[in-house]
């Protein structure tokens, strides 16, 4: 099975998880699309916006394609702008959090468990 597409086509949904303020996720590729290792979600972070500061027992793999921000890891500060990328490595806490005054939009690559 293929997936194909636009992000422009696909719907954008809340982030709901407690800790998270104006930011939401599109799934481009998932499980239930015919992947069978990885996932692929693209996140945008209102300005002031942030992501939950969590942890959990995979990695992610960022890729900024437009704003800026940071990636808080552990504490410490990432800086973030377009073209931009971080390996947030598994079991450290961590959260995304834009800084600037337009959208912080990036890929997000977990794999699936």
């Amino acid at each position: 099975m293929t997936r194909y597409g636009k992000s422009t086509e696909l719907p954008e949904e809340k982030v709901e998880m407690e800790g998270a303020k104006d930011a939401t996720i599109q799934w481009l590729i998932a499980k239930e699309h015919g992947a069978p290792n990885f996932a692929m979600r693209r996140f945008r972070v209102k300005p002031g916006g942030y992501t939950p500061y969590h942890t959990h027992d995979y990695e992610h793999e960022v890729y900024v394609l437009d704003g800026k921000g940071v990636a808080i890891i552990e504490g410490e500060e990432y800086p973030l702008e377009k073209d931009s990328f971080i390996l947030v490595p598994p079991n450290l806490k961590h959260q995304f959090r834009n800084t600037g005054d337009t959208d912080l939009i990036f890929l997000c690559v977990i794999p699936i468990k």
